[in-house]
């Protein structure tokens, strides 16, 4: 057998070794293009290992859930509610996710829709900080300036020490004195 023979038949069975490996290799693990997602720092890559992960598996509630945060991220809320009310589909019980669509709905000034989301969560954990601070930033949106002050303050009674609400609270209580008055806000009954 000459030299040539000898690497021409190595070759195929290296060829052939590769495709039966390629056939009995597993799909790529859903959590490392999860986890190779959060490394990136382009919401391009980011979408498209969310996509990846979702042609494998459509049933993966991750991955809808991180594509829709990615897709908010870049002022694509529409599409990121989309991907929110796929995940609620999966998962109806889960907060997180209508914490979530309160974001995006307070991104495309949907006032109404963010408080209703927040709501939601505060049906079932009336104590959910990060809820009752979103609501209360949606309805000074809205100039409802007692609400959200209320919300502001029972979000500070759960935690005292969160400076982000305090900081908020000190705004609104600016806004309220220029004003001199909540006379013009929806809820005047504040005074």
């Amino acid at each position: 057998m000459t030299e040539e023979k000898v690497s021409e038949k190595m070759d195929k069975a290296k060829q052939k070794e590769s495709q039966t490996a390629e056939k009995t290799e597993e799909p790529e693990d859903l959590r490392q293009l999860l986890a190779k997602a959060g490394e990136t720092g382009s919401y391009e890559d980011k979408l498209r290992l969310y996509d990846k992960a979702l042609t494998l598996d459509p049933l993966f509630l991750d991955a809808w859930i991180q594509k829709g945060f990615a897709l908010d991220r870049i002022g694509k809320s529409k599409e990121a509610l989309e991907c929110y009310d796929r995940a609620l589909e999966i998962d109806p019980e889960n907060l997180g996710i209508r914490c979530l669509m309160g974001f995006a709905y307070n991104n495309l000034n949907e006032f109404e829709k963010s408080i209703a989301s927040y709501d939601e969560v505060l049906k079932v954990n009336p104590d959910d900080v990060f809820s009752l601070y979103q609501k209360g930033s949606a309805l000074e949106s809205l100039g409802r300036y007692g609400e959200a002050m209320k919300c502001y303050d029972k979000a500070l009674e759960i935690d005292p020490t969160d400076v982000l609400i305090r900081e908020k609270k000190l705004r609104l209580l600016e806004i309220i004195y220029k004003k001199g008055t909540l006379a013009d806000s929806p809820d005047s009954g504040f005074n």
